[in-house]
């Protein structure tokens, strides 16, 4: 029998969608915002927002805050002789400024140096909200390796936005909680990026460092990412544990899209945090904890749990288990499954299987069928032909709806959409479905991506990144980024037999960058060239604000701030090689 929140949903669903839709009674966006507030969430993900949806400093020692629900994660304070030290800054640079002036309650001292945890924009971007007027920017620590994480970061951002935008809820009404926090910061009006890139790195396992007075040791602890430190300060016994620890399952595939993530390498680093025996832990996400014993006996289960997750998942992939199978199986034990930090309000177990099952063994299933399959289209089509027609698979499509065989109904209607794009019917079936499907989710993840892909469905969210977002990482991205995402934009269909070399010549900055089309792909280097077709001489400032203009500006540039030799029109071809979108 469905669960007391998918009943309502779908009741609610019927009402809002049956028929002619209601119009008569109510607008679309209110039947909407009614079905949404009706799909009732499971009271664990409910009660899971007391962990975090109050603003607070919390104190841990007599020198260690803790800025919890101000943003989806936590900015942390250690106050030093003469200054601060923040670790972590937030996504949101309105939430930076919130957290400093509660900080400022406390302490007056400036900040004198910020801490990466990691590359995640919750612990990032909100950099600018801590650099005050009138104060000197303090220095940025990271791992070194948080370069290429950012740039694998910026590669994908297109994407990867509108996926975060699903999996973290952020558009969608009736919004419960993102798992690790109340809700990302992502959408507030005129909010830019507020990244501002290390200034002070370091490579290997570990860094001593002396800020402010205080004592700390970075120690390289990969987990949600290769790049990700913990900062352990030994003389409070206190240990940052960035997002290696929070109080849920741990994230170990995100559906927002990532790379699979290393379950041993996480379980190492809690082995490397446990071997510290700290009194106090203070994760980025949640609440901090007090206790040597507590704080082991948590560690040990989540490091065992994530451990458990790697082994039974190869084990049956040696078996000749497929994906989808060994995450069918793949569950913790009893004691594990109900640990209060291992509940899965934010990664699953079954994500997690086969997040392992692609480390070791990539995309192919090792199914034959999987080896060069139907394209999703020729599938629907297929699909479709063989259910005798588009309204013959709605008929089919309602009656497993009707039944309440939520998963199948879904396919049925989302074949139906790919053949016949504005089937009003199937969009209506394929958005209760996915209502009732995110109804049954403990995952704030998987709710928040079922719902928000319901409502994408219906014509009534857009996940995109928008122009303003997009601009702020034109205009923060250091030049060689910026340049390097032109690689992943060029349109071999559009050019291919341009074979061009431009050199660009930034005055302000006193650096050169080559770009080099060559059998349609794009070479991108940061030293002067001798030989080269097309040399532009310009300044970075300029060149950003033309690339935000999607090259439209190029022409009134140049008379003054853009110096082109080898010919505009040469250079025009070359640059409308690339996707301007």
């Amino acid at each position: 029998m469905a669960n007391t929140g998918v009943v309502v949903a779908l009741v609610l669903a019927a009402a809002a969608f049956g028929g002619n839709w209601l119009w008569s009674r109510q607008t679309r966006k209110e039947q909407i915002e009614r079905l949404v507030s009706g799909a009732r969430a499971p009271d664990l993900l409910k009660e899971h927002s007391n962990v975090f949806n109050k603003k607070e400093i919390v104190q841990v020692t007599p020198n260690v805050y803790s800025a919890i629900g101000f943003a989806i994660a936590n900015s942390i304070m250690i106050v030093g002789d003469d200054g601060i030290i923040i670790v972590d800054v937030t996504e949101s640079v309105a939430a930076g400024r919130e957290i400093l002036a509660a900080f400022r309650n406390i302490t007056s001292k400036p900040v004198k140096a910020i801490i990466y945890t990691h590359n995640h924009a919750d612990h990032t971007y909100g950099a600018r909200g801590f650099i005050e007027k009138d104060q000197p920017t303090p220095e940025i620590w990271a791992h070194r390796s948080i370069l290429s994480e950012l740039q694998t970061f910026f590669y994908s951002s297109p994407i990867g936005y509108q996926r975060a935008m699903r999996q973290f809820g952020v558009l969608i009404p009736n919004h419960i909680n993102a798992g690790i926090g109340m809700k990302l910061r992502w959408t507030e009006e005129g909010q830019q990026p507020g990244l501002i890139f290390p200034t002070k790195m370091f490579v290997g396992i570990e860094r001593d460092i002396i800020v402010a007075g205080v004592k700390m040791k970075l120690v390289h602890i990969p987990g949600e990412t290769p790049d990700q430190i913990g900062v352990w300060l030994p003389d409070e016994k206190v240990f940052l544990c960035a997002d290696d620890v929070y109080r849920a399952f741990p994230n170990l595939y995100a559906i927002r899209g990532t790379t699979s993530r290393s379950l041993l390498d996480w379980s190492s680093s809690l082995d490397k945090i446990i071997d510290l025996e700290p009194h106090y832990l203070v994760p980025s996400h949640t609440r901090p904890l007090e206790g040597a014993d507590a704080i082991t006996s948590l560690l040990t289960s989540y490091r065992d749990a994530i451990q458990f997750v790697h082994d039974q998942t190869v084990r049956f992939m040696n078996k000749g288990l497929l994906p989808d199978e060994i995450a069918a199986k793949v569950r913790l034990p009893e004691h594990l499954a109900t640990h209060p930090y291992l509940i899965e309000l934010y990664g699953t177990v079954e994500w997690s299987v086969k997040g392992v099952f692609n480390t070791y063994m990539g995309w192919f299933s090792g199914d034959p069928v999987n080896l060069s399959p139907l394209t999703p289209d020729e599938l629907a089509n297929r699909y479709v032909e063989l259910g005798g027609g588009v309204d013959r698979c709605v008929t089919a499509a309602q009656e497993a709806l009707d039944k309440g065989d939520h998963r199948w109904a879904l396919t049925l209607a989302s074949h139906v959409i790919r053949v016949d794009e504005q089937n009003t019917d199937a969009r209506r079936i394929a958005s209760i479905c996915m209502m009732a499907l995110g109804s049954q989710q403990v995952s704030a993840n998987g709710r928040n991506y079922f719902f928000t892909s319901a409502l994408e469905v219906l014509g009534e969210l857009n996940t995109k990144i928008n122009g303003d977002r997009r601009h702020g990482f034109i205009r923060i991205a250091p030049m060689a980024t910026l340049f390097s995402l032109l690689r992943v934009r060029f349109m071999p269909e559009t050019c291919p037999n341009t074979n061009t070399t431009v050199l660009f010549e930034f005055t302000d900055s006193n650096t050169f960058i080559s770009l080099t089309v060559r059998n349609s792909i794009v070479l991108i280097g940061d030293r002067p060239l001798t030989s080269y077709q097309i040399k532009v001489k310009t300044t970075e400032t300029v060149w950003r604000e033309i690339t935000i203009s999607k090259m439209a500006a190029l022409t009134s540039y140049v008379t003054g701030e853009v110096e082109v030799v080898g010919g505009l029109v040469n250079f025009r071809n070359v640059m409308s090689c690339f996707e301007k979108d």
